[in-house]
């Protein structure tokens, strides 16, 4: 009877360490332990009623959740089935929750039209799929080259922007189609734009970025550059699509000419003041004119959008302090540039009315294919160090820092189109895109971060190996060799100066839960939701900023 006892306290004990975590000013209180047999948390999609809808997934079934709002305690599971329409296939894309209503969005090819199609089903309140409705066709070649769907909801959740972006790298062609829509399905505003680029010595064109506010207003951002060898120079071209609510959506054109600059991505952040604001890196260039495909900088681009005047056009070179901990001090003092491998994860609006740039290094290695009919093929995504950059009101560089840090994981997939993802050839579309949602649940959603700007002060949450403990010189960090046995780490930075502290778990326990930073979701001013999981459970979260 003792030993009964005893081990039911040690259950009990264990259960309580599971059901919270503290890291920091960080605090996540979980819920009960998801039950469902099959299916583990890649999205959560919103809250309606007091209740939480998220989508899980096993390999390629997917399945609605739900969650109480209040406790997160799991409620129940329903898995997705789609039948084909007209013989063909659907795949699923999204799950969103827009105001009272929910739906699975999916897109199939429609061979006997020759249409990429995406289409809708509304959720009930027991988790049944309705009808499939079409809400948007896209003509297209042929199924190999039908281009590919991007979408988000709009500020406020009530709107839906929806973009099919198809590539012609051959013919130097780029068209993309957007249907903007409301809770109900029904057709705010939709419009097509074709691109003809001319051909010429080092040409790169593509889409680079889109969103929609919260007023519903649309803005596109795409870019071309080429080389001038007869001046010398590299001609960049940034180009800005304005589709206004207040002006009944006509499409209004903005270009921005960057002389004696390659730039080599752009995301865009329409802020509070009314600007908005293209934001990303740039290369400087060889005395021949060619890119030195190198990164030397961040420029931030303003446009007044009131009259769609460019406002400010600032070029940032990197401090000598990142560069050291880069690429180390030795290269930095010969003035030598970053390597092209950042992306942009996040663009935060400062409470002083500049920017906050994240920057992940990330790679992603594809292996050979191996099967027959069905191919598996083996993917590796890297996510290591985070560049931090604050940019002031003026679009001036106010201070830098990197987050150290060291993840991969590989997956196997089944057919490589299957993960797409945010990019198509040329194309690379959207902030925040991270990983594609076939991977998701795979593994890569333990990678990267959360980024929490509470108070006017930023705290980025990451996994992070035990052996780091304390670390935050690059050249201390240790690879993280299995990311299920990743542990929650703080990093909280002086908005005033960038200067850098972290913070570890005051405990943790070897089979702990461990966060997945892809599988978040922002309740409120200081409140997220947050899915982990272990190897014997796995559960929703609270995550309050202190």
């Amino acid at each position: 009877m003792k030993f009964k006892l005893l081990g039911l306290l040690l259950l009990c004990a264990s259960m309580y360490s599971f059901a919270q975590l503290e890291v920091g000013n960080v605090n996540i209180n979980f819920g009960k332990e998801v039950t469902a047999k099959k299916g583990t948390v890649v999205q959560i999609a919103g809250e309606i009623d007091g209740v939480t809808y998220a989508l899980a997934s096993k390999k390629e079934t997917y399945y609605i959740e739900t969650f109480d709002a209040t406790t997160q305690d799991y409620l129940n599971s329903e898995q997705i089935e789609f039948d084909k329409v007209n013989g063909s296939k659907v795949s699923i894309e999204d799950l969103a929750v827009m105001e009272d209503k929910i739906y699975v969005f999916a897109s199939y090819y429609d061979k006997k039209n020759k249409q990429h199609i995406f289409a809708a089903y509304e959720v009930s309140k027991d988790l049944k799929l309705g009808a499939v409705q079409k809400v948007m066709a896209v003509d297209v070649v042929s199924k190999s080259k039908r281009g590919q769907y991007f979408f988000e909801p709009s500020h406020d959740g009530l709107k839906y922007l929806l973009m099919h972006v198809n590539i012609d790298d051959r013919k130097e062609q780029l068209r993309y189609d957007i249907n903007l829509i409301d809770k109900d399905l029904i057709l705010i505003q939709q419009d097509y734009s074709e691109h003809q680029f001319e051909d010429r010595k080092d040409l790169e064109f593509s889409l680079d970025d889109f969103e929609v506010n919260e007023y519903g207003d649309i803005f596109i951002v795409l870019s071309d550059s080429w080389r001038n060898k007869k001046e010398k120079t590299t001609e960049t071209h940034l180009t800005v699509h304005a589709y206004y609510a207040s002006k009944n959506y006509v499409r209004e054109v903005i270009n921005v000419d960057l002389k004696g600059k390659k730039v080599l991505n752009c995301n865009v952040i329409n802020t509070l003041d009314g600007r908005l604001q293209l934001i990303g890196f740039y290369s400087g260039l060889r005395k021949s004119g060619k890119s030195e495909w190198r990164i030397e900088g961040i420029f931030d681009v303003a446009l007044n959008t009131a009259d769609n005047s460019v406002v400010k056009e600032v070029f940032n070179e990197f401090t000598f302090d990142v560069k050291r901990k880069l690429i180390g001090e030795r290269r930095a003092k010969k003035g030598k540039d970053l390597e092209p491998f950042y992306r942009n994860t996040h663009l935060i609006e400062r409470d002083n009315g500049g920017v906050i740039v994240l920057s992940e290094w990330y790679t992603r290695q594809i292996g050979r294919a191996s099967g027959g009919l069905i191919s598996f093929t083996p993917i590796t995504y890297n996510t290591n160090e985070i560049i931090v950059t604050a940019l002031d009101a003026n679009g001036r560089l106010e201070w830098s820092n990197v987050v150290p840090k060291e993840q991969n994981v590989s997956v196997v997939q089944m057919s490589i189109g299957l993960f797409a993802g945010g990019s198509n050839g040329s194309v690379s579309v959207g902030v925040g895109v991270m990983f594609p949602l076939s991977v998701l649940g795979e593994g890569p959603e333990f990678l990267s971060s959360i980024p929490l700007y509470e108070n006017g002060k930023l705290s980025l949450l990451v996994n992070d190996d035990p052996k780091n403990i304390g670390i935050t010189d690059m050249d201390d960090v240790r690879k993280v060799r299995n990311v299920k046995k990743m542990i929650p780490v703080l990093f909280v930075f002086d908005d005033a100066t960038g200067k850098m502290e972290r913070f570890d778990p005051t405990e943790f326990k070897k089979r702990q839960l461990v966060l997945r930073p892809g599988v978040t979701y922002k309740r409120g001013p200081g409140e997220y939701l947050i899915f982990a999981t272990n190897k014997e459970s796995k559960q929703l979260g609270k995550l309050i900023v202190q």
